[in-house]
């Protein structure tokens, strides 16, 4: 398309005349005729419009939903006085009446309707912020409105000025009526445009069809700005450039001559433009204000006096002032004959420091450029101010220049502000400390080893546990006022070059340089701790506030910065598995457990998204016949590289993420699902209980969504029961205790579980009118131990529930004897792996399929006639300390540190272990052990082949180990040395086996 869309029939030529140029004469003392007269007064009118300061309206594009889409420069934010990134609802800015109108323009823009409306708004300060805005609809053709422009313009200083220039208040009304806009589209290739109705109206044209062609736009155009508009849209369709152009139309209906302004913007697909998107706007107005000032010369010179502006003009071969406005004798503070008579004080007022580069700007106005800056000046009564000058250069036919046009505007309160919004971009607004962009700047320059050497600093990652606690119990301005007395708490306690940073929510970063050793940076930590635990007092609350910190160490730990940071952060997850409230470095914290924990947070949000987890059902039966009367809903994550992940460890996990919220609900929606699947199966419908974390019953929506879920599913409420811990109810009684009610409104029978390891009180638990109470496995596993008092705790709340007519289930069933005793005292329900472990949807679908279930029957484990094993396996005496490292995850190498884990026997052919840790049933897991057995050290790789639960949180593995052959020889000898000495009961010589109980062991050592 060599042509673009003009045909050749079409191609109109025009002859280009050259116009004299009437400057050389515009300010001479006495006309040389009339005729010279009004060309001297048309180029004077030029020359006014030359000095007006274009600003680029603020467009908006919202979605039918009222989203913002896109904004063409800057953001309603900015434009408010807020940071880009701030969260403000935007409607607290406007009266009532106001949001009703907006909301009403925004319904009629949706119908097709333009509406155009003056605002005043509030900005960030106070102040007042005179909007104009105009909410236009974006449509194709005659199809349904798409989104809506609002076009916002600051007319806060037109407004200042029409009170002083009531002799001209059409004029200004013209000047501030809202620019009318027509949004078109063209398809290149095609010959026709998609465009709004407004488009029809600005070119004059019938909307006959949803397409236009576009030849009939171009034949309105004017003969000398044809080529100009042929050019710019040439070079869009065939080069992808976005455009700007202004020109002129002659109007379809009534032949006027309209001036209209093209934005476009070229769209690619494939590498090549292939759309041409732009809106069109109607100027005609302002050339209309124009034409009017050219008509009145004297009038516009009392105008420009008038304004707070300081307008100038100079002649350049004479240096003498020709004009200078009132205006700038105000802002300058010097008498306007003065300025007069000393054109070149301008240049006396500029600083010294900025004298140099403002005067080496002029040159630009020698080439033929207008020149804008800003720059301070020293005003006659000795006061600074910032001021904006633009300066326009005009010239002669023979290319010298003959004048300057020049406008100075205060711009000190702009400047003051801006300087203001450029501290709020750096700094966190609730802390006064600096931010994350501040902090990322500050550690650049740290890393920057041309800058620094080979310095080195420390970095603290700090974050308040369970803060999220003290906002969902107390709401966030209590919280907020934690935030800012831990802030001034930590400031206060820092050393000299130290740089502290909130980085976001509870979240701090502490930067330490030139430490004197690395026992005075755990010093430091130790004093942030005992700092921030102290009480802190808020509206009568006395607050108790931990922290946990992560530190690492530049260039070791992390040599930019978002390796130190996250290096950091691994060591605080260290920190928070080790019970909270102290710090952990790096270093020692690279291990297993950092990284699993590191695996789960990053991808638990995937998690959520693809619905990776799982429930499981654990029967609740009758206690005397096993019959089911229902289940346990719980959680589990089936995780691609750490298999099934058990709640104990994802939740706290996300509690911390604030995505507690999330999982609880999908868990309750999935529970309803499942009972509405059932229910068109046909099974007989058993409630299921279901564990709600303490913060959902804090936060609000739980009665609504739950309430929801019942009417999605149409599940009646009998069948969904959800536990509360005893611990929640005393957090925020009165909020906890009105959502319990709603929930029972609707039907939702309440049960509280652990009961008796919170605080148990019979006031709250009449209270709370539950409906069931769950004994904690605790107690039930004490019943059958000598001198316990299991069996006392147990049988008295089984006969305090039959006085309040509540039911019972003993959790954690275990033994046979357990349940002999909860017959006895007549318990209603148990739950344990008496009679079933937690069990998947299918497994638990044939279990509801029978009905009941049996009580298992105890292990009775044989002793095998002979020896089975390929190879010896020599049983320690006390359990013998080791290294664990994982190499590979899925086939995929890993660098994770180490974890230490206890080793009860080991032969030729694999290792028996203890530890706390979870570990995947699966080969694709890689595993490496360093072990010393008589001073002599040991590297076996293996992997997993079985796994059994120990006792407490801890797991025997089996690992099928393999070692070189002469390293098969060297453990073989070893071997053999051992055993002689375990049948002698002699100790082993440099051995590292500990001398306690495995368990208590690692419990003690977190291993």
């Amino acid at each position: 398309m060599d042509e673009f869309y003009v045909h050749k029939g079409d191609v109109r030529m025009y002859e280009t005349r050259k116009r004299p140029s009437l400057l050389a004469n515009l300010f001479k003392k006495a006309p040389v005729d009339n005729q010279d007269d009004i060309k001297r007064t048309e180029l004077f009118q030029n020359y006014l419009t030359s000095l007006a300061k274009y600003q680029t309206d603020l467009i908006i594009v919202l979605s039918p939903k009222g989203k913002i889409i896109s904004q063409n420069h800057g953001s309603i934010n900015e434009f408010l006085g807020y940071s880009p990134d701030s969260s403000i609802r935007y409607k607290d800015f406007l009266t009532e009446a106001d949001n009703r109108k907006l909301r009403k323009a925004f319904t009629d823009a949706l119908n097709g309707q333009t509406a155009q409306h003056e605002i005043p708004v509030y900005n960030r300060d106070g102040n007042t912020i005179h909007t104009a805005l105009t909410f236009i609809p974006i449509k194709v053709g005659s199809a349904d409105v798409e989104g809506v422009y609002i076009i916002v313009q600051d007319h806060t200083l037109h407004k200042q000025t029409l009170n002083d220039l009531k002799l001209y208040k059409t004029h200004l009304e013209h000047a501030q009526e809202i620019a009318q806009i027509g949004s078109w589209e063209y398809t290149i290739g095609e010959e026709y445009l998609t465009c709004s109705n407004y488009f029809y109206d600005i070119f004059g044209l019938d909307k006959t069809t949803e397409q236009l062609f576009i030849d009939k736009t171009f034949q309105l155009v004017h003969p000398d700005d044809y080529e100009k508009v042929r050019t710019v849209m040439t070079n869009a369709v065939r080069k992808g450039e976005n455009c700007i152009v202004d020109f002129r139309i002659y109007h379809g209906k009534t032949n006027e001559i309209r001036f209209l302004k093209v934005h476009a913007e070229a769209f690619w697909i494939d590498g090549a433009p292939q759309k041409i998107v732009g809106v069109v706007q109607d100027d005609t107005t302002q050339h209309f204000i124009e034409k009017q000032m050219e008509e009145a010369k004297t009038q516009s010179r009392i105008l420009m006096d008038e304004l707070t502006a300081g307008i100038w003009m100079k002649d350049c071969t004479s240096g003498t002032l020709e004009y200078v406005s009132k205006g700038a004798a105000e802002l300058l503070q010097y008498p306007l004959q003065y300025l007069y008579h000393e054109p070149d004080i301008w240049e006396r007022l500029l600083l010294p420091d900025e004298k140099a580069e403002v005067l080496n700007r002029q040159q630009w106005l020698e080439k033929g450029e207008s020149l804008r800056h800003q720059y301070r000046v020293q005003c006659g009564d000795g006061t600074l101010k910032w001021v904006y000058d633009q300066t326009v250069p005009q010239f002669d036919d023979n290319g010298q220049l003959t004048h300057l046009f020049g406008m100075i505007v205060d711009i000190t309160p702009e400047m003051e502000m801006q300087q203001q919004l450029d501290y709020l971009a750096t700094h966190d607004a609730l802390t006064a400390l600096p931010n994350q962009r501040s902090l990322y700047k500050k550690l650049d320059e740290l890393c920057d080893t041309s800058m620094n050497g080979n310095n080195t600093f420390a970095l603290f990652y700090l974050d308040l546990d369970r803060f999220q606690l003290i906002n969902d119990s107390l709401g966030y301005t209590i919280g907020d006022t934690v935030l800012k007395t831990t802030s001034t708490r930590l400031a206060g306690t820092l050393p000299a070059e130290s740089y502290l940073a909130r980085l976001s929510s509870n979240d701090f970063i502490l930067l330490v340089e030139n430490f004197s050793s690395k026992d005075a940076v755990f010093q430091l930590a130790e004093q942030l701790i005992e700092t921030i635990e102290k009480p802190v007092t808020v509206d009568g609350y006395e607050l108790h506030v931990t922290t946990s910190i992560g530190i690492g160490f530049y260039p070791e730990d992390g040599d930019d910065k978002f390796t130190l940071v996250e290096s950091a952060h691994a060591a605080l997850y260290r920190a928070k598995q080790l019970g909270k409230n102290n710090y952990q470095l790096y270093s020692v914290s690279k291990d297993i457990i950092s990284y699993k924990n590191f695996s789960l947070e990053k991808d638990m949000r995937t998690a959520i998204e693809k619905e990776e987890f799982e429930v499981y059902f654990q029967p609740q039966v009758e206690t005397s016949t096993g019959i089911i009367q229902g289940a346990e809903a719980l959680i589990r994550w089936n995780h691609a590289e750490w298999g099934l992940v058990s709640p104990g460890e994802f939740i706290p996990l996300a509690e911390e993420n604030h995505l507690i919220h999330q999982i609880g609900d999908w868990v309750i929606e999935h529970v309803c699902k499942q009972l509405r699947k059932w229910k068109d199966k046909g099974y007989t419908l058993r409630p299921i209980a279901i564990n709600v974390s303490p913060i959902r019953f804090i936060k609000k929506g739980l009665v609504e969504f739950v309430s929801s879920m019942l009417n999605k599913y149409d599940i009646p409420a009998k069948y969904v029961e959800l536990e509360i811990t005893e611990g929640s109810m005393l957090k925020n009684e009165p909020v906890v205790l009105n959502t319990l009610k709603e929930l029972r409104d609707l039907g939702i029978s309440i049960a509280i579980d652990d009961f008796g390891t919170g605080h148990s009180s019979l006031t709250y638990i009449q209270q709370f009118s539950a409906d069931t109470i769950k004994i904690d496995k605790s107690f039930i596993q004490d019943i059958t131990a000598e001198n316990s008092s299991g069996a006392a705790i147990t049988s008295s709340v089984l006969h305090l529930a039959r006085g309040m007519e509540m039911k019972v289930v003993a959790e954690g069933v275990e033994e046979y004897e357990q349940l002999e005793f909860l017959n006895q005292h007549e318990c209603d329900e148990v739950q344990g792996y008496l009679f079933s472990k937690p069990v998947p949807l299918e497994s638990f679908e044939q279990m509801l399929e029978t009905g009941y279930l049996k009580p298992a029957k105890p292990r009775v484990c044989k002793v095998p006639c002979e020896e089975r094993r390929k190879f010896f396996r020599l049983k320690f005496p006390s359990a013998l300390l080791g290294e664990m490292m994982i190499l590979a995850i899925n086939e995929r190498k890993v660098n994770l540190g180490s974890a230490d884990v206890l080793i009860e026997d080991i032969s030729l052919g694999g290792i028996k272990l203890l530890t706390s840790l979870k570990l995947p049933l699966n080969s694709s897991i890689k595993l490496s052990f360093n072990i010393t057995l008589m001073g002599e050290p040991f590297n076996l790789t293996g992997e997993l082949v079985w796994k059994n639960v120990a006792k407490g949180d801890t797991f025997h593995y089996g690992i099928k180990c393999s070692l070189p052959e002469a390293d098969k020889d060297r453990l073989a000898g070893i071997i053999n040395k051992m055993s002689v000495l375990v049948k002698l009961n002699q100790d082993i010589p440099d051995t590292p086996m500990i001398e306690e109980s495995p368990y208590t062991y690692i419990k003690k050592h977190h291993l």
